[in-house]
């Protein structure tokens, strides 16, 4: 038994030794430094011997430990002869630390990645293949002298969101390439690229002005990635920064810099005097959420994290010259009869045009060369300037920049929408229209309409006015009232040609399905012609302007109203002696009480808000109805019987009248509305019976019945047709519609 435990024991231990140099062996495979792995990134450079340049950078930047050990980086890695050529073209023998750092960490992006995976977004939800273009490098600008609002000297530092700043984040600028999968991918091509980079090839290989070489490219290392390229880097300026820097933009700039604050940050002000060795409070430079973006922030919007691969901002910033021509003609154009002269001031009255005016340059996405055309702004419009225009081009470190000898006309200013935006004069209706929500329409360049602006002391004398510290409510008055009356004032014109007010003469339909009419230089609505003084009757036009892109705007000093009275009452109006137009029609409605309330004239299914279109026959129709059993009366001589009382009597007057008012709908002669229309006569099943519009011109309307027969409606110089009402138009009418229950 002791002789056979030492032996039972060796084979025992040999197993282990043999299981355990097994198990070694797979750990090693696995978990070991693959044999074809290359060395580290800075031995690699150092090896090849064409990077000495490149690796004293590296050296005097301190990253030498950082790229000779673990870690996954990307770098691009110019060559001495790209040194050699960037020492040349910018004067220099030497290259200082601090330069050195600049060219070293803009050099290098966070995570190895092949070319191949240059072109993806790396999302929350995965690489999405072939939209991206830009990628964080560890580059970032710290603590900088700044001058505060008041143009005291201050350290400040950027801020790294829009509206905010959050600490946890360095505010890292991005590098840009142009490569082949995002570009093709993009519709874009090397007409996109040579915009900025006139004077060097496009292969689709393209880091900034640099060229990634061919053969020298996805050098696979240890901690990463090496593609080499023939120019050295160093980190753009950001948007912010490059304005600034620029005194041809001088004036845009001041006008941003109306919307800059500055706070304290006790974070930064502690790091900085840790690394520096100096005491100093250091602000955070923001830019207002009223802006599209801050153009300091080197991050993109960051719905998602790394969003800034896929995304940039952009801005157009006109010279100083395309700024004060834009002042003198469209921004102050109407404020200096205030004595509002400069932009400064125009700021302090109307931040808000400044607001519009800045916002329409920026541009929260990639504003691509041959994309302008169809990109849209912060303020939703496209892009009205040409690449001709364009007489700067920069690729930044968080976007595009281009200065323009033009100013961008925005719609907020060139549309129908502008004049009363512009005009201090009709504040009132300005503030009214947004508080209402109908300014999109107004300002949309491809939707026509006329509007007739209310001055500020017409509204006043009718109880409107606008108080912005009621913060909840700053229009003060019957909103409802305001709202509708504002909508009277819109008037939309479809593909029509603007109305020749000035010595023509028609009815409009309003925002709201109300109508108003023209005629040689005047204007009406239901309200103004029930106006007791004849003078007030109708509106004089005081001018028009045809210059806005998507109408005109007709001035009068009065405000159309609508009318309080009910339909009934303007039948009245042409319906009381025998001569009057509408009397034979008018003394059926009148007499039935079943179907007309004679003191206020209101109609029984006619209700208050809804749209109708009254037809009135002439009175030799209404005989003539008579004679043919339509109505109750002689049916020889035709003479009505006004005051018939029986039930057969009463219901064929009500049928008819019924029959001869149009349901929820008006119809003019405009040209614009034809077909089917419900009646407000129905049958013993609720079926509405109907009328067909068959012809309708400025000059011919004409209906027909449910029988087939024509009937025209009378627009003769003294014919009683398109009568504004309530929500109503009245129309007289050559014959009788007949019906068939």
């Amino acid at each position: 038994m002791s002789k056979i435990l030492p032996k039972f024991l060796i084979v025992i231990l040999t197993f282990i030794v043999i299981l355990s140099s097994c198990r070694k062996k797979e750990f090693d495979e696995f978990y070991g430094r693959p044999e074809n792995l290359g060395d580290p990134i800075y031995q690699q450079l150092q090896a090849k011997g064409k990077f000495t340049k490149f690796l004293e950078c590296i050296d005097k930047a301190g990253y030498k430990e950082t790229l000779s050990t673990a870690g996954s980086w990307t770098v691009f890695a110019p060559t001495d002869e790209a040194f050699k050529t960037y020492l040349q073209e910018n004067s220099l023998t030497e290259i200082t630390a601090d330069l050195a750092s600049k060219i070293v960490r803009y050099s290098m992006i966070y995570d190895g990645e092949k070319t191949e995976k240059l072109s993806d977004f790396f999302s929350v939800k995965g690489f999405i293949k072939n939209t991206a273009f830009r990628r964080r490098s560890v580059y970032y600008d710290f603590v900088y002298d700044e001058k505060d609002n008041n143009g005291n000297p201050i350290k400040a530092i950027a801020t790294n969101r829009n509206g905010n700043y959050f600490a946890g984040d360095f505010n890292n600028k991005s590098i840009t390439y142009f490569l082949a999968p995002f570009m093709a991918f993009s519709g874009l091509s090397a007409a996109d690229y040579n915009f900025f980079y006139p004077n060097i090839a496009y292969n689709g290989s393209n880091v900034g002005p640099a060229h990634i070489l061919g053969d020298q490219q996805n050098i696979i290392a240890e901690n990463g990635v090496i593609h080499v390229i023939d120019r050295v880097l160093t980190p753009p300026l950001s948007i912010d920064q490059y304005v600034g820097s620029k005194p041809e933009y001088s004036t845009f700039k001041s006008l941003l810099d109306k919307f800059v604050t500055y706070g304290l940050n006790a974070d930064i002000s502690h790091r900085y005097e840790v690394l520096t060795g100096k005491a100093a409070n250091v602000y955070v430079k923001s830019y207002s959420t009223l802006l599209g973006f801050s153009p300091n922030n080197e991050n993109f919007l960051k719905v998602d994290a790394n969003d800034a691969q896929q995304g940039s901002y952009s801005v157009i910033a006109p010279t100083n010259a395309a700024v004060d021509a834009y002042a003198k003609n469209v921004l102050l154009k109407y404020w200096r009869k205030k004595g509002v002269n400069t932009l400064n001031e125009l700021y302090v009255v109307a931040p808000d045009l400044i607001r519009d005016y800045v916002n329409s340059h920026l541009y929260n996405t990639t504003l691509w060369p041959a994309k302008f055309a169809i990109t849209q702004n912060v303020l939703g419009d496209i892009t009205k300037q040409s690449t001709t225009d364009i007489i700067d081009k920069q690729v930044l470190s968080n976007g595009f920049f281009y200065g323009s000898n033009k100013s961008q006309d925005a719609n907020v200013f060139s549309t129908i929408y502008g004049n009363v935006n512009l005009d201090p004069d009709y504040n009132i209706m300005k503030q009214a229209l947004l508080y209402f929500n109908l300014t999109i329409p107004l300002k949309t360049p491809s939707i026509r309409y006329v509007i007739i602006p209310i001055p500020d002391v017409t509204l006043k004398k009718m109880g409107f006015s606008y108080e912005p510290f009621f913060v909840s409510q700053p229009i003060r008055g019957d909103l409802q009232a305001l709202r509708r009356i504002l909508q009277t004032h819109i008037i939309p014109l479809g593909n029509r040609a603007i109305p020749d007010f000035r010595s023509g003469s028609g009815i409009l339909e309003t925002s709201n399905g109300e109508y108003i009419k023209y005629n040689r230089n005047t204007l009406l609505s239901a309200g103004t012609q029930d106006s007791i003084a004849v003078a007030k009757q109708t509106i004089p036009v005081d001018s028009i302007n045809t210059t806005p892109v998507n109408g005109a705007v007709v001035y009068g000093k009065e405000a159309l109203t609508y009318t309080a009275l009910n339909v009934g009452k303007h039948i009245e109006r042409y319906g009381t002696v025998a001569t009057d137009p509408y009397y034979n029609f008018f003394q059926f409605l009148f007499n039935n009480a079943t179907l007309y309330n004679k003191t206020t004239g209101a109609i029984s299914g006619v209700t208050d808000g809804v749209s109708y279109t009254v037809f009135i026959p002439t009175n030799a129709a209404i005989v003539n109805a008579v004679k043919a059993g339509w109505l109750p009366g002689n049916v020889t001589t035709g003479v009505p019987n006004f005051t018939a009382t029986d039930g057969a009597s009463v219901t064929l007057i009500n049928k008819f009248i019924q029959y001869h008012i149009i349901n929820k709908s008006t119809v003019v002669s405009d040209g614009q509305k034809t077909g089917e229309f419900e009646t407000l006569l129905k049958s013993d099943s609720g079926d509405a019976s109907k009328i067909n519009v068959v012809m309708n011109t400025t000059t011919t309307l004409s209906l027909r019945d449910v029988t087939g027969a024509t009937v025209n409606v009378l627009l003769g110089a003294t014919d009683r047709s398109n009568v504004l009402s309530n929500r109503t138009v009245i129309h007289q009418i050559n014959s009788y519609l007949k019906y068939q229950f």
